[in-house]
């Protein structure tokens, strides 16, 4: 495994959307947008067979990386209030009015 596979990154702000080819993530398996349609700041997060946990990113979408399948959860350790899986096919728009508050990622192949 990587290093890299582990790695928490945050971006500034991201103006793509989810159909731009800088939307996927720059490291790691999944990027998390606070904002719809993968724009606003962005966490990427590298979480292949293994579970990522943080304090907390507000996030309204994400895209994974291409053969990549993640699970998002609001809570840390990956094992409850699951919020959505986010498959190798696109992405995920995920909030109402306001974000969730994401704590965990995993990932695994598509």
């Amino acid at each position: 495994m990587h290093f890299a596979l582990y790695t928490l990154a945050i971006a500034a702000t991201a103006w793509a959307n989810c159909s731009n080819p800088s939307a996927p993530p720059d490291t790691g398996d999944i990027a998390l947008y606070a904002d719809d349609n993968c724009s606003g700041g962005y966490l990427n997060v590298g979480a292949f067979n293994t579970c990522q946990s943080w304090m907390d990113f507000d996030a309204c979408s994400a895209i994974t990386r291409p053969g990549v399948t993640c699970d998002i959860f609001t809570t840390q350790g990956c094992n409850d209030e699951f919020v959505v899986t986010v498959d190798s096919t696109g992405y995920r728009s995920f909030c109402g009015l306001i974000s969730d508050h994401i704590r965990s990622v995993q990932c695994f192949s598509a």
